[in-house]
């Protein structure tokens, strides 16, 4: 089963209906068909939480979270030794913003693709091969 990590970017773009939207519509139809799963840690869901605040109001960002039940995202709310190490070193390999790390650390631990349209941050890594990405556009 192939695993992923959407990034916040990822999925603004699929509640905004951004472009690229269609890209995350079909990988939840594949985590619905149990093809595949979908992950995103906490502290990026935050991301996307605040930029609804920031960008509408409170009831606008809460109403986005109680709408993503009905998405098969696989939250994920932990932070082991282990992803603690793995957050240190992408943050001060690449200088990348820390959640973003967030998001590089969820992949490795989980050997799973990113999902982003954030080229700006995720270019190099993937360059370097440390991960590997799915780009939304």
């Amino acid at each position: 089963m192939d695993v992923f990590v959407l990034d916040a970017c990822g999925l603004i773009a699929y509640l905004r209906n951004e472009e690229g939207w269609e890209k995350i519509i079909k990988l939840f139809d594949t985590a619905i068909d149990l093809e595949a799963k979908v992950l995103m840690h906490a502290a990026n869901l935050s991301e996307v939480y605040y930029d609804f605040w920031r960008v509408s109001d409170k009831i606008t960002a809460d109403k986005m979270i109680s709408d993503l039940s009905k998405v098969p995202i696989e939250l994920i709310n932990t932070i082991s030794i282990q992803m603690i190490q793995t957050i240190g070193y992408f943050k001060t390999t690449y200088k990348i913003s820390f959640a973003d790390s967030f998001v590089l650390s969820t992949a490795k631990l989980n050997n799973a693709k990113v999902v982003t349209s954030d080229h700006h941050e995720f270019d190099e890594i993937e360059k370097n091969g440390d991960i590997t990405v799915e780009w939304i556009r």
